[in-house]
């Protein structure tokens, strides 16, 4: 049944669903053959995204955490027979492997979200990994979004990692990762499986490294309104691509450049 709210869906069940994601959309945006390119064949995983994982994994899913990952001993070392052995037994056992150091600043990462009040507070008494389900009105497409932390306060909670948590920096990643996009999306969700919009939604920006900086933010009307224009735009781009069964990635013509502002001035 759509819609619907799911608490403690296996991160893989979320996965497998044909629903589309924010990070569809992101491949809709780039073009129709990127987003059916990502669907034959995913990505790399990179350790970036597992530390990322791990250090959500780690503040949302502590019981997870536990089971899920092992971490190396500081001296460990792969290159020897014993330590392939052991790479090896982990890799088989299906858990994820954390080098010593990663651990150290997901720690480090872990006790500044903890130490800082409003970050903190938002984490506290609410549901963490919700799984949404609904069909977008407009289009009739599936959709589904699972935010890291739902507050009891009905305020959606999104925890980033990042390499400069600063105000400037972060509106920056925010329009170039499209987080405007996560936030109106993950509304609209919200809206539509519980009945009423979301008191908020807050993104806490955690450097991921000394001194683990932490700050809070919430993305303005203007960039709200943005976003939601952005998705939908996506959805109809997803909807005519599968309709005519046609995936183009640019234009088929010879296209006319101008260089961007910052270059001519």
């Amino acid at each position: 049944p759509m819609p619907q709210i799911i608490h403690g869906m296996p991160n893989a069940d979320y996965h497998a669903s044909p629903a589309i994601s924010k990070s569809g959309l992101d491949k809709i945006a780039k073009s129709p053959a990127h987003y059916r390119a990502a669907k034959e064949a995913p990505a790399e995983i990179t350790d970036a995204m597992v530390i990322g994982s791990a250090f959500h994994d780690y503040i949302l899913l502590p019981e997870v955490f536990q089971t899920a990952y092992t971490v190396l001993p500081e001296d460990f070392n792969g290159r020897t027979k014993d330590g392939k052995s052991y790479l090896g037994t982990i890799k088989a056992s299906g858990q994820t492997i954390l080098k010593a150091e990663w651990l150290k600043d997901i720690q480090g990462m872990a006790a500044a979200v903890a130490a800082h009040p409003k970050a903190a507070a938002l984490l506290t008494g609410g549901h963490p990994e919700v799984s949404i389900f609904w069909q977008d009105a407009d289009t009739g497409i599936d959709c589904r979004c699972r935010p890291d932390y739902i507050h009891s306060s009905g305020i959606i909670v999104d925890l980033k990692s990042t390499l400069d948590a600063s105000p400037a920096a972060f509106a920056k990643s925010c329009a170039n990762l499209r987080y405007h996009v996560q936030d109106a999306f993950y509304s609209e969700g919200y809206y539509q499986a519980a009945g009423t919009w979301p008191r908020g939604f807050v993104f806490i920006a955690v450097e991921k490294t000394a001194p683990y900086a932490v700050a809070c933010y919430t993305l303005d009307d203007v960039a709200k309104e943005k976003g939601r224009e952005l998705y939908q735009q996506d959805l109809q781009t997803l909807q005519a691509a599968q309709a005519a069964n046609e995936w183009p990635a640019y234009s088929d013509q010879i296209e006319t450049l101008t260089l961007p502002a910052w270059a001519l001035r």
